[in-house]
């Protein structure tokens, strides 16, 4: 089954303001079950993954409609976003940051073992009148649980593209 329409409309915008390569795959489960894609867009040196179409997924996390993003290098970060969603099955979040915990310790050995994400100030308006965020995606370590909205917020913004962080991109 081909994807929906408005699925391609956050691919076509992340193909434009991220120029390179760009390839989606489908992550699953450790059952091989639960299809998850995720894109990777831009350059090979500053890769960029993005889920599409988890925005039309329920979630027990605060209100929106979020696709998870991760940045950089590191080969297991979309592994570790979709563990973070496997993660979040039948739990209920009320307030950002919000942490997956040990979603990158299943992924890989790294010092790493938790994804912490805040939403991004731009939202993507499509033509299903959805507005769509990025909860940006940021690797922690054990003893980084308790960091604050504003500590995940503040390293985010030297990982993630000027076009994400703007609430007008």
């Amino acid at each position: 089954m081909p994807p929906p329409a408005h699925h391609k409309e956050v691919v076509r915008y992340l193909r434009d303001v991220m120029p390179g390569e760009a390839k989606v795959i489908a992550y699953r489960d450790n059952a091989g079950k639960c299809p998850i894609p995720i894109g990777r867009f831009g350059a090979p040196q500053s890769p960029f993954y993005s889920t599409i179409g988890a925005f039309d997924t329920p979630k027990g996390i605060p209100a929106g409609d979020y696709e998870f993003a991760a940045c950089g290098t590191l080969g297991w970060l979309p592994n570790a976003i979709a563990s973070s969603i496997y993660w979040l099955k039948g739990r209920q979040i009320e307030e950002w940051p919000l942490v997956c915990e040990d979603a990158v310790r299943h992924n890989t050995r790294s010092p790493y073992r938790h994804m912490a994400y805040v939403p991004s100030p731009f939202k993507l308006a499509l033509s299903t009148g959805q507005l769509v965020q990025w909860l940006l995606g940021v690797p922690i370590k054990d003893k980084d649980l308790c960091l604050t909205f504003d500590d995940v917020t503040e390293t985010a913004m030297y990982k993630y593209p000027a076009w994400l962080l703007h609430k007008d991109a």
